[in-house]
């Protein structure tokens, strides 16, 4: 019999786990940046931009479910009143959907600003430019 997972915070999980992977691969050294070629870049800020046009949406069922669970009374707290804590929620993650938005047009831009760079310096045996 196989198990099925339903918790969808595992997803979240994964993509903070490959982020750190990411910022982990591209520490700079005393040799360079980690990133060594611009085409590396501008694949990066296209995944980030993915990313974060995503984020909207996620942020938005989240909204919506503790809404519908306080509507339908199934929300309880330990301090003060479950409908002020998820009017608090919901109010912070339309912010936060926001936020992913303008982050969302600012990795846009610096995918587009550079999308013309290229790369004229020394080539290493290693290429992070896959």
């Amino acid at each position: 019999m196989t198990t099925r997972n339903t918790d969808p915070a595992r997803h979240p999980r994964t993509a903070a786990d490959a982020i750190r992977a990411f910022n982990h691969a591209t520490l700079p050294t005393r040799n360079g940046p980690g990133i060594t070629y611009p085409g590396t870049a501008y694949n990066a800020i296209g995944a980030m931009t993915m990313l974060a046009h995503r984020l909207p949406q996620a942020l938005d069922h989240i909204a919506i479910a503790l809404a519908e669970l306080h509507n339908a009374g199934h929300l309880t707290a330990d301090h003060g009143t479950p409908a002020q804590h998820a009017a608090t929620t919901v109010k912070a993650l339309r912010e936060a959907e926001h936020l992913a938005t303008a982050l969302t047009d600012a990795l846009e831009r610096a995918h587009n600003a550079s999308s013309p760079l290229g790369y004229c310096g020394p080539m290493d045996d290693t290429d992070d430019d896959q």
